[in-house]
């Protein structure tokens, strides 16, 4: 009798084992899927916010003022201040470049547009308004490359600079890190690059996230 026993409680032992042994690799396997689930999404406008700020970047390597939107129509424009003689071989380079960007990402399908952007009509003081703001957004824009969330950076002439981010909601993790790229801002608009803009502690710095709401 004790013999049986014994054999039943062997058989028990090694069925609970072989259980354990077989629902390991399921947890495993529900952990990872869990897991998986978990990774946060990144929405198509946070990509285009993303290839813009590239394309911006890269045009920055070379120029320095010109205007980089997109319209309705799928259309990626560039609008540069150029001489008339000069327009056609920086169209063609521009192009190169912005292609170059875009080819593999989310604006991909968008047509190239290059124009010029005609300040004939502009005073020398907004010009040189217009020359500093560009500097500025320059400079802002190298700067807080180390952050992904970095969108369209607007700058008010002496008055405020406003970054768009792919930041979501208000809550204290979206706090802490608008407040990291406040500080980083402000140590910006203190360095040796920007020394030469007057007035430079008038700016006020506003951090968007994805919905326009103010973050810091």
């Amino acid at each position: 009798m004790l013999k049986k026993i014994l054999i039943i409680t062997g058989i028990l032992i090694v069925g609970i084992a072989l259980f354990s042994l077989l629902n390991k690799p399921l947890e495993v396997d529900t952990a990872v899927a869990n897991k998986e689930e978990q990774k946060p999404t990144v929405t198509k406008e946070e990509q285009n916010i993303s290839t813009l700020n590239r394309v911006s970047e890269k045009l920055h390597e070379k120029y320095e003022e010109f205007v980089v939107k997109t319209t309705s129509k799928k259309e990626l424009v560039i609008q540069v201040e150029v001489n008339e003689g000069d327009f056609n071989l920086v169209k063609k380079d521009m192009e190169s470049i912005v292609k170059g960007v875009i080819k593999t990402s989310t604006l991909k399908d968008y047509i190239v547009v290059v124009e010029k952007l005609d300040l004939s009509f502009i005073t020398e003081e907004v010009k040189n308004i217009n020359k500093e703001l560009v500097h500025l957004t320059s400079t802002l824009m190298t700067g807080l490359k180390v952050y992904d969330e970095i969108g369209n950076i607007n700058t008010d002439f002496q008055k405020s600079i406003t970054v768009q981010t792919s930041i979501k909601g208000l809550n204290k993790d979206a706090l802490k890190l608008a407040i990291e790229i406040e500080e980083t801002v402000n140590e910006i608009l203190h360095s040796k690059e920007l020394n030469s803009i007057s007035h430079i502690d008038s700016y006020e710095v506003f951090i968007l996230n994805t919905k326009g709401e103010v973050v810091n």
